[in-house]
């Protein structure tokens, strides 16, 4: 849990700058992202299995993002149909693209977001092996039902009746998020999650694969998973649309570099030519204003709606974004701001030792 610790930890080693004796009566948080207006540099990122933890899953998600007004990452390994999320989402989707059965099965999946409408595609890049963290203590590790049997009942059994409500839900509407349907056999039936799950990261997607992407994918590509201005030079020269800066929340090495202290350098290499979001310990809306200073485009969240989601659903989730822009919007009265486009390294304490802002 190295990189996950010092994901948050570098936030807390930046410092404002306010300004006194500024007062505006409003702040303006909308921003453009991936060609969509915003209405605060706050996206949800793509995270797996959603509809394990609550019912409600990724449609929930894909409303509680319309309804704040931002933009949904919807991971490969959704629980639930791309088709229903877009029936159900008020905002832009973007899909995450992983190798489940390599370019073939691949050239299925991007032709089904097409047709269901999807707004672009995020292809992740850092994903060379399964992301199975081995040091966390057994009791910090996050397990997963198999599957509806006598198995996992007893294995579970003692939180499963803890929480009546939830198991009740979860009988009625949640077991059918036990496979996932991006992710097809050879006869067109879901995959089970564990099976899908072993393949997901048999392949990852090179360089070269960029260029066949875009061959089938005429609408805007991000790469997720960039932590050096190399690969980010990288990128742009392969004609992406946009950058995630992302470790994978630190479940892929563990030792990488925490995302905002490589923010500087990339921000540097892409130099305006493509947007440019960051995840990685982002806890409260101070973090995001600190990562829009620095000079990334937005943020994208994880742990802080996918926790809110597990909680109470798609309320949840909505209160989360209004929560961050709140505090956002409090941070941006404090440093003398009228809008995110003011915000620059100038409200940023200079003595941080990682970064030349």
């Amino acid at each position: 849990n190295i990189t996950a610790r010092a994901n948050i930890a570098a936030f807390e080693e930046i410092f404002f700058r306010p300004r006194c004796a500024v007062s505006h009566s409003s702040r303006d948080q909308r921003t453009t992202v991936l060609g969509h207006q915003l209405s605060m540099p706050v996206i949800a990122s793509s995270v797996g299995m959603l509809g394990l933890g609550h019912s409600d899953g990724e449609v929930g998600v894909a409303r509680a993002a319309g309804a704040a007004g931002t933009i949904m990452f919807v991971s490969g390994a959704t629980t639930t149909p791309i088709e229903e999320i877009m029936a159900a989402a008020t905002g832009p989707i973007f899909y995450q693209l992983y190798y489940v059965g390599g370019r073939d099965a691949s050239a299925a999946i991007i032709e089904r977001v097409k047709r269901a409408g999807c707004h672009g595609l995020v292809v992740t890049v850092d994903a060379a092996a399964p992301l199975k963290p081995q040091d966390r203590p057994y009791r910090d590790r996050a397990a997963l039902p198999a599957g509806l049997d006598v198995r996992s009942a007893v294995r579970f059994a003692p939180q499963i009746l803890a929480r009546p409500a939830w198991l009740l839900d979860f009988l009625r509407r949640g077991h059918r998020h036990l496979s996932m349907p991006m992710a097809l056999r050879g006869d067109g039936s879901p995959m089970r999650i564990f099976e899908a799950s072993s393949l997901m990261y048999s392949e990852t997607p090179t360089w070269e694969d960029l260029a066949w992407i875009r061959e089938r994918w005429d609408g805007p590509i991000v790469v997720k998973g960039v932590l050096t201005a190399a690969d980010a030079r990288r990128a742009v020269g392969e004609g992406v649309d946009g950058i995630v800066v992302s470790n994978h929340g630190g479940n892929g090495l563990d030792g990488a570099a925490p995302t905002l202290r490589v923010l500087p350098e990339i921000v540097d290499a892409v130099d305006g030519r493509v947007d440019v979001l960051l995840d990685g310990g982002v806890r409260r809306g101070t973090d995001v204003v600190k990562a829009i200073a620095v000079g990334a485009t937005a943020v994208s969240l994880g742990r802080a709606y996918v926790f809110a989601l597990m909680a109470a659903g798609e309320p949840g989730v909505l209160h989360i974004f209004e929560l961050f822009r709140n505090q956002i919007d409090d941070a941006l009265a404090f440093l003398g701001c009228q809008s995110v486009g003011e915000l620059g390294p100038s409200h940023l304490e200079h003595g941080v030792r990682w970064a030349t802002l």
